[in-house]
């Protein structure tokens, strides 16, 4: 990993995700926020889904996905790395709806190179 902050790398997904069109079947019509905690840093961030596209935010309520863990894990789990999301993945929670939870997982291994 090259030491890139968790906010940078959030915006380097938004934009990774909605750079891909073969990503639109599984973004469309997905309106949700998900929200990143970095527990150990007390920093709070949000990537929006929305028909506009995504964005990443501060903190934004409502919050239908949760993911959470220390910042260096989520720094691993937005790297964009298969192996290390792999094994990020085992230290984060993500809490909200099994269907939001696939979702994200499948974005996010989409994006791994």
């Amino acid at each position: 990993m090259n030491g890139e902050g968790l906010d940078s790398l959030l915006e380097r997904v938004a934009g990774q995700i909605q750079g891909k069109a073969y990503l639109k079947g599984i973004t469309g019509g997905w309106e949700r926020c998900v929200g990143i905690v970095a527990e150990d840093a007390q920093s709070r961030h949000c990537l929006r889904f929305s028909p506009g596209g995504i964005t990443r935010a501060g903190w934004q309520e409502p919050v239908h996905l949760v993911v959470s863990g220390q910042e260096r894990d989520l720094q691993r789990l937005f790297a964009g790395d298969e192996l290390l999301y792999i094994s990020a993945r085992q230290s984060v929670t993500i809490r909200g709806p099994l269907r939001d939870q696939l979702k994200l997982d499948a974005l996010l291994r989409l994006t791994c190179s």
